[in-house]
Order: C-alpha cells, then structure tokens, then sequence
C-alpha cells in the first residue's frame, strides 16, 4: 500500500496490485467505478484488440467530511482515477476518451485540472471532436504535474512504463463527460502506439501534425504548483471559480 496523502492533501492510501484506492475515516467517498476493456472497445485502434481487462478505476465526488457543504455551494467535484499499466493491441492503455459539457447559457465547456500522484503518462488533447482536427497536443506528465485542461478540448489519458498511474482532479458538479461524438469517429484522431510511434485515425478528414507541450503550458489563474490542488482549494476556495463558471475567465484557450 502507498501512502499519498502528502500528494492529495487528505488521507488516501493507493493498492497498486488491486487498482484501487482506500480513504481515511474523515473522506467521504464512493465505491471506485473499474472500467474495463469491452466498454471502450468502439474508440480503439483495433476493436478486436487484447489487453487487460481492468484498465482503470475512477472514484468521483471525494471531499473530507467537513468540506461537503462548500463543495456542493460551489458547484466544484473531487474526483480521482487509477490506470493500469500496459498495452491494448498496439496501443498504450489509455483511457476512453471524451469532451466536457457545456455550462447552460453560455457557449463554454467545463475544464478540468488533474493532479498526478504516481506513474508516467501523457495526456492527449485535440482541439475539436469533429472529423477535421486543427491543433493536437502530446503532454508527457508524471507524479507531481499539474495541468489544466483547455475548454471544449477532447483529452485521454495515455499511461507509459510499467507503473501504475494515479492522480486527483477537480471539475463542475454540473459536468457531464460526452463520448458519443467521439466513438462515431472511432476514437481520437492519434493512436500512441506501443513503441511510441503515433498512427492517424483513417476516420478523420484531415489532422495537424502533433505538437508536444510541457504540462505548465496548460496551467493558469495562479493556482499553486507546491501543494496538492485540494488543499489550494482548502486554503482560497475562488482560485477554483472558473471550474463551475467558465465565463468568468472568457475562454483564455480561445487561441491556443
């Protein structure tokens, strides 16, 4: 069992062999959601592909007893996610993929920020989930990074080495992840392959070349980078506005 509370800022504690999470006496939590391999079959390179059957476990609206009520007035989830480690096919294990929704109102999808606890991956980001892609992003992350995901953007999770990859991330209550517009394409428009080589997804019209980027590029609205982001929120709760309400910050990706 490894110990993170140092790196979530509450009590948890990761089972790296069972890919699940156990919580201290003061977290409220719910029972980890496994997601397995033949329910993201219709986003992968190859549908008929093998790999392990448990990919990743997520455990949504976390909160320290006493944080509850906060979190619900301010319309803010706690969520966390534990990813296995090898290959599907030819591809890296990887999650699913998918677009945040709309807030009602406005024209601005939901963000994300992620907060990595343990292992190594890449987070994947494609600015538009419709068959012809303009910008397209590879984000190596590791234990320690923050990153804030850009609104509207598609992005996956994509884990490397032999290491069990885990982190934290805040959202909307109001948020409701969006897959279907992205299984009718057959996934992302890139496939990371085993060997680190990217395959195009022949279902798209036409896709940028990729470009690689660095985990703060993503970052912004001063959020700390030297301390778990739960505990950001704990300590000044508006730095963390713009989850619930993407117009107070325009689209600051607009042009990314």
């Amino acid at each position: 069992m490894q110990v993170l509370t140092s790196l979530a800022g509450f009590e948890v504690s990761l089972d790296e062999k069972k890919l699940t999470l156990e919580f201290g006496s003061n977290v409220i939590h719910p029972a980890g959601e496994v997601r397995r391999l033949n329910q993201v079959r219709s986003m992968l390179e190859n549908p008929y592909a093998q790999g392990p059957d448990h990919l990743y476990t997520i455990y949504m609206d976390i909160a320290q007893r006493d944080d509850i009520a906060a979190l619900k007035e301010q319309g803010l989830l706690y969520g966390a996610v534990v990813y296995n480690s090898g290959t599907i096919g030819q591809e890296r294990l990887r999650s699913q993929g998918h677009i945040h929704s709309e807030k009602q109102g406005t024209d601005l999808r939901y963000s994300e920020m992620y907060e990595f606890w343990t292992g190594h991956g890449m987070i994947y980001l494609q600015k538009e989930c419709a068959p012809c892609v303009t910008r397209a992003f590879l984000v190596p992350v590791s234990a320690g990074d923050k990153v804030v995901i850009p609104y509207g953007w598609v992005h996956l999770l994509i884990t490397l080495g032999d290491d069990v990859l885990s982190f934290g991330a805040w959202c909307a209550r109001e948020n409701k992840l969006e897959y279907e517009q992205l299984r009718v394409l057959g996934g992302p428009a890139y496939f990371v392959q085993a060997d680190g080589s990217l395959k195009k997804n022949p279902h798209y019209e036409s896709i940028a070349a990729i470009q690689y980027a660095k985990p703060g590029d993503f970052l912004a609205l001063n959020i700390p980078l030297d301390r778990p982001i739960y505990t950001s929120w704990r300590e000044n709760p508006d730095r963390f506005k713009f989850m619930a309400s993407p117009e107070l910050t325009d689209d600051l990706w607009a042009d990314l």
